[in-house]
């Protein structure tokens, strides 16, 4: 008798060698998730937490820190218990489930055929045994399909990973460049701002300086001037003045004709004003009223008074032909008599100003204050009133011929005896003046038709209501206008708009 084969027990797998294949080892490497990894990862996290949050540099290294031991953590658990554990179970068991997994494919092919093709229910036992036996193959297999999955998935991130790190790189070296060169950009502006400050501020020194320096000798040569006059010998005129000395009277001519305007320094901000003036010439002028002074023939033709404040004074027959006296404070004033011929006084307060017997021949007056102001039998001839306010003005006997009287308001005047001859009276508003001339003396004026009347007085001149009306809304315009140049183009309007009488 024949002795049976003896029993051998399957043979077990060879164990596991790693390739020695340097590609294969670097790709495993790269697909296999470790503590190095995580923490270049966290290094990056943290790299750009910092940037993109702009933190201090306590809190940029406490959130690096916490984000690399994030990694640590993350590395540890999920590359070493997860991964490597299925890896490390695949290369133990998988090729002997596998094996027994294909043994059994055939006899489930039939047992299926069977249930499908024949209906036979009684094989489904059977069919559920071969598949509880399969389990353990499907699932080491799903389970390696799953790692491969997570594999590729770790290749591609760790790939992200490097290639942003590479761009963060570059990106930090130009952030922090852009950085320094702004804050460099920055300490630059400040330094020229400062410098540009402390060179205005120099010039403004500088012009202060000046200022002060002008004024001190201007201030020096005035108390000469009020000594001149103090010690003058003169004697007394006839209306009660003294007469000054010609010498004395030289003396003041040369002077003001030397104190010329400049810009003068404003005490409250200590700065030098914008405006131009010549405050010795003012103060020369107050003295002579101060002390009663005989100015008729003080030749102040060459003064510069614009801005000046000469309001309460008295110099009667004062000689200022040509003048410029711009926006001059000049109410309560007395100058009766005075020569203000071709002088500019225009945007002035004249109010209650006395100019009676006053020569203003060819003056500007525009914009002008004149409530109140005594103009009695003062020549105004070609004189430019333009918008001049004379509400209430004393108009007795005065000379208007060829003036110009736009937009200016007569109310309450006495024009009953004043001489309108060829004066422009475009818009002139006479609806409210106490005594109306008579309609020839209207008639002798030029753009009389383009003036506003009360509705009775308009009527005996022959300028329809519809005319009044609209003359009465062009003056409303011409008033509200905020420059010169802006009223004379409504009046040019309005002259277009009706050049002539009416019929």
């Amino acid at each position: 008798m024949t002795p049976p084969p003896p029993v051998t027990s399957p043979s077990s797998p060879p164990p596991f060698r790693p390739s020695r294949n340097p590609i294969v080892r670097l790709v495993l490497w790269f697909t296999e998730p470790s503590m190095i990894k995580g923490m270049a990862v966290g290094v990056v996290l943290a790299l750009i937490g910092g940037v993109a949050l702009k933190l201090d540099a306590a809190w940029y290294i406490a959130s690096g820190l916490m984000l690399v031991l994030a990694a640590l953590v993350f590395g540890a658990v999920v590359g070493h218990y997860l991964f490597e554990a299925r890896r490390k179970r695949l290369q133990r068991h998988g090729l002997d489930m596998l094996r027994q997994a294909g043994s059994e494919l055939p006899g489930l092919g039939d047992e299926l055929a069977v249930v499908v093709l024949q209906r036979d229910m009684s094989h489904l036992p059977s069919v559920w045994e071969r598949l509880r036996r399969l389990r353990p193959a499907v699932e080491e297999v799903a389970g390696l399909g799953l790692a491969a999955f997570f594999r590729m998935a770790a290749l591609s991130a760790l790939f992200a990973v490097l290639g942003s790190a590479i761009s963060f790189a570059v990106f930090l070296t130009s952030f922090m460049q852009v950085e320094r060169m702004t804050e460099q950009n920055e300490l630059i502006r400040v330094q020229t701002d400062l410098t540009i400050k402390q060179l205005d501020f120099e010039e403004k020194r500088q012009a202060v300086e000046i200022a002060l320096s002008i004024a001190d000798r201007r201030q020096t040569t005035a108390r000469e001037v009020f000594a001149a006059i103090a010690n003058d010998p003169g004697k007394e005129s006839d209306n009660d003045r003294k007469k000054l000395t010609q010498g004395t009277r030289l003396l003041i001519t040369a002077t003001v004709s030397q104190l010329q305007p400049y810009k003068g320094v404003d005490p409250v901000n200590n700065s030098v004003t914008r405006d131009i003036k010549s405050p010795e010439q003012e103060q020369v002028l107050r003295y002579l009223s101060a002390v009663n002074v005989d100015v008729s023939e003080l030749d102040l033709s060459r003064a510069f008074l614009d801005h000046v404040d000469l309001h309460s004074t008295e110099l009667p027959q004062v000689q200022l032909p040509g003048v410029n006296i711009r926006q001059a404070a000049l109410y309560d004033a007395k100058f009766p008599g005075a020569n203000l011929a071709l002088a500019d006084l225009s945007i002035s307060q004249l109010a209650r100003t006395d100019l009676s017997g006053a020569n203003l021949t060819d003056a500007k007056l525009a914009d002008a204050v004149l409530v109140d102001a005594v103009l009695t039998d003062a020549n105004l001839v070609r004189a430019d009133l333009t918008r001049a306010n004379l509400r209430k003005a004393v108009l007795k006997q005065a000379q208007l011929g060829s003036a110009n009287l736009s937009g200016v308001d007569f109310t309450q005047c006495d024009l009953a005896s004043v001489d309108l001859t060829d004066a422009d009276l475009a818009l002139a508003d006479l609806s409210a003046v106490d005594r109306t001339p008579l309609v020839p003396k209207i008639r002798a004026a030029a753009s009389w038709w383009l003036a506003v009347y009360s509705d009775d007085y308009a009527a005996k001149l022959g300028v329809s209501p519809a005319q009044n009306a609209k003359n009465r809304e062009a003056l409303t315009r011409l008033r509200a206008a905020t420059s010169l140049d802006a009223a004379k183009a409504i009046l040019a309007e309005a002259k277009a708009a009706a050049p002539n009488a009416p019929g």
